[in-house]
């Protein structure tokens, strides 16, 4: 009988035929390595054991859903098709569910996904929002059924009960755990209704807390406008919420002790500011009418009215002044005019008269005789004495 011959393509063909036919989804376990990204999305490396090694390829529709940061070293578990890659007649496991295998993977897985946000700056201080020191309305995002949010409950109402308390059923566990609480967040910054939001679930193991430590439940706390307290399991208990959260408390109570201000710290605070306030308020006011009295003193003293009396009495001192100036200057004129009168009278000679002295003149003429000179016999003379005047004959 003669052999069939196949052609390279054939019998790549045949192999992947009989592969995927025969052979079903499997569940495969070992360490991850050759890991690298397309620039497309796609994910692909070798699984291995100290004895083989099978390649495997992740679309990027599945890598987006991975909870962690896979990396070369890490141990595994993965669920899938074994399919082959005719161009090259190689094999490989087509992966569709994909979970960290033990602890230690965990903690590497961890540890690589901290690295890698933390790089891109998620988890820097300045990056932190504060809380509000009074707040109103608080966001709880916590399972119903479990004990934290009994705990914020009942720290809440003996701490303040004013302070209102919005719950947000979310789980907390499972593979739904952080879409459920991404959910919770955004709908929370969509309403605007509370003032910061607490994020809560009690203790547990590693992979009971895994929901915080999802990529894309870091990236949506990271988004919030709203301020996040994370209050996830114990103390001890770390996970990536707590690193990029706004504040880390170590237990929901201690969330709703940090966050929750007392009712009678609240009201003595109250009363000191009100006392404050008054007495601001007195000393305004009594700097306030200082001010208003010195105004109106100003306003008074330049007003029209007290302008014209200002100047009435300016005028009536000028007008008492210069009375008293005239009448002053009219005694010392008067004075310095006796003076010249008794001094003319003093040199006048006609005054001399009156002490038996007269005056001689010379007719026609009124020229006055002061020397025998002047005068021949015959001629005729007027000669004035005190009383009058009378003729006389020259001999």
């Amino acid at each position: 009988m003669e052999e069939r011959i196949y052609t390279v393509s054939e019998i790549s063909r045949e192999i992947k035929r009989v592969i995927e036919q025969f052979i079903p989804p499997v569940w495969v376990e070992g360490e991850i390595s050759n890991y690298s990204v397309s620039r497309a999305g796609h994910i692909y490396f070798a699984l291995k054991d100290e004895n083989a090694l099978i390649n495997c390829v992740i679309w990027r529709n599945v890598a987006n859903s991975i909870p962690f940061q896979l990396t070369s070293g890490m141990h595994v578990i993965v669920r899938g098709d074994v399919i082959t890659y005719v161009a090259q007649s190689q094999y490989q496991i087509n992966v569709m569910e994909i979970r960290a295998a033990g602890l230690g993977s965990l903690y590497l897985a961890f540890e690589t996904l901290k690295q890698k946000l933390s790089a891109e700056g998620l988890f820097a201080p300045e990056l932190k929002k504060p809380l509000p020191q009074f707040p109103r309305r608080v966001g709880v995002i916590t399972s119903l059924s479990g004990a934290a949010v009994q705990d914020i409950l009942q720290v809440s109402r003996r701490r303040n009960p004013a302070v209102e308390l919005v719950i947000f059923p979310a789980q907390v566990q499972g593979d739904k755990a952080a879409d459920t609480i991404i959910e919770g967040i955004q709908t929370f910054n969509r309403l605007e209704n509370v003032d910061f939001i607490i994020l809560a679930r009690g203790g547990g193991s590693i992979e009971d807390l895994w929901a915080f430590n999802e990529e894309k439940l870091v990236r949506a706390m990271a988004d919030s406008r709203l301020p996040i307290v994370s209050a996830v399991g114990h103390e001890v208990d770390f996970t990536l919420a707590d690193f990029v959260a706004d504040f880390r408390a170590p237990t929901p109570s201690a969330a709703a002790e940090t966050t929750i201000p007392e009712s009678t710290i609240i009201q003595s605070r109250l009363s000191t500011l009100t006392r404050n306030i008054c007495q601001r308020v007195s000393e305004l006011f009594r700097q306030k009418y200082q001010t208003f009295e010195n105004l109106i003193s100003r306003i008074r003293a330049k007003s029209p009215v007290e302008l014209i009396h200002q100047h009435y009495q300016r005028l009536d001192e000028l007008d008492r002044r210069m009375s008293l100036s005239v009448v002053q200057r009219i005694k010392h004129s008067k004075l310095r005019l006796e003076k010249f009168t008794s001094t003319l009278q003093a040199l006048n000679p006609k005054q001399v008269l009156h002490r038996g002295y007269s005056i001689v003149y010379l007719r026609p003429t009124t020229a006055i005789v002061k020397s025998v000179q002047q005068v021949q016999g015959g001629e005729e003379l007027e000669i004035e004495v005190a009383d009058g005047r009378y003729d006389a004959t020259v001999t």
